[in-house]
């Protein structure tokens, strides 16, 4: 009966264990979404927090949050952007540059050594400074090929202006993953910290 229920425990923590990391992800990415208002996804937005948001659910769940970020991107257009229930191909390919700008920036800085994040508990703020302007780098020219790639097919759409696109994606993915990022070092880790230890990696 003891191991029996040993057992239950122990699979009850594992579950909570998996399933908390997905819903905050989900959640987070939501809400960044939605209080950051309309999407003008070929000309850029003056400060995009959702990208922001996908970084820091990264930094603190590792990239076992992949799925429930790439839901969040697609809910989030659907419910806030007013985007079609039915993906294509296109919609398809920007939800999935979207998410893996962020994890691309990240492996990036672990290769070169740069990932610690937290330093005993504390956040190294040069390190998120970097991350959110290699992120920024990244996502602006991976979105850029992309939109061109898209803008392309269409003859009805009007073609990208590249230095208005660039310009406008870089400076808004800035401030949007420093935004984040800093609101999250100071407020968000600490909290999860105190609720929900096991789930981030914070140490």
């Amino acid at each position: 009966m003891t191991l029996n229920v040993k057992k239950n425990e122990s699979t009850y923590d594992n579950l909570k264990a998996f399933l908390q990391p997905q819903i905050v992800t989900f959640f987070v990415i939501l809400f960044a979404t939605f209080i950051n208002g309309p999407s003008y996804p070929f000309i850029g937005n003056l400060i995009w927090l959702p990208l922001g948001s996908i970084s820091l659910c990264f930094l603190l769940f590792d990239y076992k949050v992949v799925l429930a970020a790439l839901m969040a991107t697609y809910f989030a257009d659907v419910w806030f952007h007013s985007a079609p229930m039915m993906m294509t191909q296109d919609t398809i390919l920007q939800h999935i540059t979207a998410v893996m700008t962020p994890i691309i920036s990240i492996a990036s800085m672990r290769f070169f050594k740069l990932s610690n994040f937290f330093d005993g508990g504390k956040v190294v703020f040069q390190h998120l400074l970097f991350l959110a302007i290699l992120t920024a780098l990244f996502n602006t020219i991976i979105s850029f090929f992309t939109s061109s790639y898209i803008a392309s097919k269409d003859e009805t759409m009007e073609q990208i202006n590249a230095t208005v696109f660039i310009k406008n994606y870089l400076i808004g993915d800035i401030l949007g993953c420093l935004i984040v990022l800093f609101f999250a070092a100071l407020v968000v880790v600490p909290a999860i910290k105190y609720f929900s230890p096991k789930s981030a990696q914070t140490n």
